[in-house]
């Protein structure tokens, strides 16, 4: 029975010849001998079931060959290939991780002085924070609006929260903040004052407002108003 009469029988069908062949040859013209037996004798099944019961001993078998094959080759071969494996695994694994759980970001401004300092680096949640949400202290990774530049803000509303400052103080709800991360007045006086303040405004549902530790040079919720949530790239966990 000529192969391609048999596989375009069904799309099951084709799929399982397609798979098996996959297996057995890769890229080469021709596979092992097991393997090139199982697939001469597909043809000779019928119905979809069968096909798929033979494609799958074809794959165990294929495997089990493979595994012999490589059961005599030298020991060292062996062990440079496990540990070329084991090095590529980790690899991806660490850029799945790097791309999507933990990242190391770079302050490259004094917005965030004196808690971060220009050149310091920071271990930043790129995925838990999105399900557990932010809270009011931490300090978090945004998007700047109108840019594609990441700068470190600190969170000072939630949705909701009024928020009202006025010189060198911030009230939430009513409450002045007590904000030991800012720099004392003998160090850095300047830091602590406040430029650009509204007078009182109420943070919008899915909004954050944001602030830098330098209170004098940061550009955050003064001058570019509430964030979207949507904006977090991340919040950071700790200082290296």
């Amino acid at each position: 029975m000529n192969v391609e009469q048999t596989v375009r029988d069904s799309a099951v069908r084709r799929i399982a010849y397609a798979l098996l062949r996959a297996a057995v040859r890769g890229r080469r013209a021709r596979g092992g001998d097991w393997g090139e037996a199982v697939l001469a004798e597909f043809t000779e099944t019928t119905g979809d079931r069968e096909a798929v019961r033979w494609a799958a001993g074809g794959l165990r078998a294929v495997w089990h060959e493979r595994r012999d094959r490589r059961r005599e080759l030298p020991r060292m071969v062996r062990i440079r290939r496990r540990v070329v494996r084991i090095a590529l695994l980790g690899i991806a694994a660490g850029l799945v991780v790097n791309h999507f759980v933990l990242t190391v970001g770079y302050q490259p401004s004094g917005g965030m002085e004196p808690t971060y300092r220009i050149t310091d680096r920071y271990v930043v949640d790129l995925a838990v924070f999105r399900l557990t949400g932010v809270q009011r202290g931490d300090v978090v990774e945004v998007s700047a609006p109108g840019t594609h530049r990441i700068i470190l803000e600190r969170v000072i509303g939630l949705p909701g929260d009024t928020i009202r400052c006025d010189d060198d103080r911030v009230e939430r709800n009513g409450v002045l903040l007590d904000e030991p991360y800012l720099a004392t007045d003998d160090l850095h006086p300047d830091y602590a004052h406040m430029t650009g303040c509204i007078a009182t405004l109420t943070v919008p549902p899915h909004q954050l407002y944001v602030l830098g530790d330098h209170r004098v040079i940061s550009l955050d919720s003064r001058s570019f108003g509430t964030i979207d949530e949507a904006d977090l790239h991340g919040r950071v966990l700790l200082r290296l």
